[in-house]
């Protein structure tokens, strides 16, 4: 009788133990996310893309009449001073020197060898890499938020310190380019004015140097920001995941502004606030969540 309690008891541990390791497996257990919260500031909306430095000063030396040139020894890269002699062109039976207008650089040369040229035949460019533009190709949708006077910063040059920019003319002929995916976008030339650029990095810098732009179009002090992260789209309208007791509650929300990684939003969140950081499938409307910083003690 009592080796039949004892297989009783032990049949019913067993299955109890066997229940529960059921249950823990089966029961849903807390999603690990990262979480920020929504915070007020102050909302800088910036464009940023690369650019192209130019030359604002730069002539094309042509043949002045037909005739025969003499070799142009002068390559891509060489300085030139005004008066310099770029080659000579026999006419009106004499030799006449074709000379630089300006200080400056040779940066491309159309003809090197000797022989005959056509009247108005280009021969080389000169440019002066001491006065110096930045141009932009912004998409179009880009270019109408960007006005005259908006500060930019120029990065990448080469150096270790940016520099200042100010916008100074936006094209308003657009044109259509292919993307690196190959995708036809309209887009819109807006140049640059480079500010103060100090003497000692002038020569660093020169003509077709990729470069890139931040361009600021707007300030917007005491607003609410979140991590552009947090977004995501419930049909057509934005929302966010707050969380709130340890589960997550799906917000719509209005977004003003994107923009370096962070949105400028209405005021359907607070401040303080917790919302969900890039989530992905898993997290729905009542999903429990933990967050997923190390030696983390609150809930939320």
């Amino acid at each position: 009788m009592k080796t039949l309690f004892k297989r009783i008891f032990i049949l019913i541990l067993l299955t109890s133990t066997t229940a529960l390791i059921i249950y823990y497996a089966l029961a849903p257990h807390p999603i690990l996310v990262e979480m920020q919260q929504v915070r007020r500031g102050t909302f800088h909306e910036i464009i940023r893309t690369d650019g192209i430095l130019r030359s604002k000063e730069s002539y094309i030396i042509s043949a002045f009449a037909e005739g025969d040139i003499k070799r142009i020894d002068l390559k891509v890269g060489d300085r030139i001073k005004k008066g310099q002699s770029i080659t000579e062109i026999f006419w009106d039976m004499k030799y006449e020197p074709l000379a630089s207008p300006m200080d400056g650089v040779i940066s491309q040369v159309f003809r090197e060898s000797a022989g005959p040229v056509r009247r108005g035949e280009p021969l080389v460019k000169i440019i002066n890499p001491k006065r110096l533009e930045v141009v932009l190709e912004l998409l179009t949708s880009d270019a109408t938020r960007v006005s005259n006077g908006d500060l930019a910063v120029v990065d990448n040059w080469g150096g270790e310190q940016p520099l200042k920019g100010v916008v100074q003319k936006i094209s308003q002929a657009g044109f259509k380019k292919l993307s690196a995916l190959g995708v036809e976008e309209e887009r819109t030339e807006v140049t640059l004015d480079l500010l103060d650029i100090p003497e000692r990095i002038q020569d660093r810098l020169g003509s077709t140097f990729h470069v890139d732009v931040s361009i600021e179009i707007s300030t917007t002090p005491h607003v609410l920001i979140i991590p552009e992260g947090a977004l995501y789209r419930e049909g057509n309208e934005w929302a966010v995941y707050t969380v709130k007791n340890t589960k997550a509650h799906s917000t719509q929300i209005t977004v003003y502004a994107r923009g370096d990684g962070l949105a400028r939003i209405g005021n359907e969140l607070r401040e303080g606030d917790w919302v969900i950081i890039y989530p992905g499938d898993l997290i729905q409307e009542g999903t429990q969540v933990r967050i997923r910083e190390k030696n983390s003690t609150q809930h939320h």
